[in-house]
């Protein structure tokens, strides 16, 4: 077991984080080498083709949550390999190697299966543990962990935004908790895998109630643990910069580590604005944000750039402005 301090430092603003640095949750932060840092950065899809990180290191991106859209196939090192569904998918080895080389920190998040027929299952809004994938995806993910145990600078997410919106489906407390501690303990059955794992909310992550009822029970047995929260209508809309950050402030006084793995202006009720909760996320400065999406396309909305790798700001909000501050600030 990673052995990790009972308090933190002050936050240092210029720690360049490597892969020899010891990466821990200790209480409600994220340490560095037992110094606090609040990591800023963007989700990316690295796995589909590696790019320049020049632009990102230009946006101070440090770091980045990778989506992994078929776990089933997707290979963990050597050269790419074309899919069953004619899709050319990078190793994740290779991804994070080129993350490291621009002092990057890489979060791995499975998103989706893709089944024996070829059809593409996403993970969102699903119970973990009711699939008929689910012994398939714990090998799977076990085999992740065996690779990159040694690597810490590396953190697994067990699962995309699960269970239903309205915890609907069958949805309740128990059912969170026992698929947690199922997905916890898959990882950490991979001997020497101390590496941070990234445990989501409910209500397809975007929920803390599920953490503030049920997180202590999950870290009572587990270490280096984050929860990872996505903003969109539930922390967006009919919110004030006040009251997002008593939601965080309450979290952090129950000595929860959180991230939000996840913010956009645009999802399935429209366009949002992101402003508060950016403000709140500043004036708290005790939580990791990561913007979804780093895509060059002007006609998406949740793109941060455009074609040219301009910043983007089409019919969105200015989002790519906002966030482009966020980012340097």
């Amino acid at each position: 077991m990673l052995v990790v301090s009972s308090c933190a430092e002050e936050s240092a603003t210029n720690l360049i984080p490597n892969q020899t640095d010891i990466y821990a949750v200790t209480g409600n932060k994220i340490t560095v080498n037992s110094i606090a840092q609040n990591f800023k950065g963007v989700n990316v899809m690295d796995t589909f083709g590696i790019g320049d990180h020049s632009l990102m290191n230009a946006w101070n991106v440090k770091i980045v949550r990778e989506f992994i859209g078929n776990l089933k196939e997707q290979p963990i090192i050597g050269s790419a390999i074309l899919t069953s569904t004619n899709v050319w998918l990078h190793s994740l080895q290779d991804v994070v190697d080129e993350n490291r080389a621009n002092h990057i920190i890489t979060i791995l998040c499975p998103f989706g299966w893709v089944d024996n027929s070829g059809n593409q299952i996403l993970f969102s809004g699903l119970n973990p543990s009711e699939e008929v994938f689910y012994d398939q995806y714990k090998l799977k993910m076990r085999e992740i962990a065996l690779n990159f145990k040694n690597q810490q600078d590396v953190w697994i997410e067990v699962w995309n935004e699960p269970y239903h919106w309205n915890n609907e489906n069958n949805y309740n407390h128990n059912l969170w908790i026992n698929d947690q501690l199922d997905m916890v303990a898959n990882l950490r059955a991979v001997s020497g895998f101390d590496n941070i794992i990234l445990v989501p909310g409910n209500e397809q992550g975007q929920s803390e109630d599920v953490i503030l009822t049920k997180g202590n029970e999950l870290l009572a047995v587990n270490y280096n643990i984050l929860f990872d929260l996505h903003a969109y209508e539930k922390w967006l809309i009919g919110t004030t910069k006040n009251s997002i950050v008593e939601r965080i402030n309450q979290l952090n006084t129950h000595n929860f580590a959180i991230i939000f793995g996840e913010i956009g202006v645009i999802n399935s009720s429209g366009l949002m604005d992101v402003t508060p909760f950016l403000s709140a996320i500043n004036e708290t400065n005790n939580c990791g944000v990561l913007a979804w999406l780093w895509e060059f396309d002007s006609n998406d909305q949740n793109a941060l750039l455009t074609e040219t790798g301009q910043i983007n700001n089409n019919n969105n909000n200015n989002w790519g402005a906002n966030y482009y501050e966020f980012l340097m600030n």
